[in-house]
């Protein structure tokens, strides 16, 4: 890994901590155009599409998540942003959708999606020394938003 890779890396984070997400978008697509072969490029893709997400740009995280699964279906999470995830970046991709979808009041889709995590059993997030797999935080979701829907 190049140390430039590392760096584009870490400002994007920042600027996503710090709320400037468009400036953080266009150092993750950067990081992608310059080193596409990085171990790194998945994990900027799924922050790029995290990033629309969080600017209620639901339609085109989608876009972004699936592009990132057919370029990088073996992606794995990088451990650079401390998060405490583990296993396929797809996954997590998946689970996004999930999430974006319900934010579009699509729930069929979502569900659909979420037929897709099943597969992802060695992806998870660690919380309290727990393994929690993005397939029951994805059915979590679904469930959330149906009682909220009631």
């Amino acid at each position: 890994m190049h140390e430039q890779e590392i760096i584009y890396f870490s400002d994007a984070l920042k600027l996503v901590k710090g709320d400037f997400l468009i400036d953080a978008i266009e150092k993750f697509k950067k990081l992608i155009a310059e080193f596409p072969d990085s171990d790194l490029a998945d994990d900027a893709m799924y922050n790029i599409a995290l990033a629309y997400f969080n600017m209620d740009q639901f339609e085109k995280a989608i876009e972004e998540l699936k592009l990132l699964i057919g370029k990088y279906p073996n992606g794995t999470i990088t451990a650079l942003d401390s998060t405490r995830e583990f296993g396929k970046t797809a996954a997590k991709a998946y689970y996004l959708i999930v999430n974006c979808y319900l934010g579009l009041g699509q729930i069929d889709k979502a569900k659909d999606t979420l037929s897709k995590l099943g597969q992802y059993t060695d992806s998870y997030v660690e919380k309290d020394g727990e393994k929690i797999t993005f397939d029951e935080m994805a059915k979590k979701s679904i469930e959330d938003y149906k009682s909220l829907k009631k």
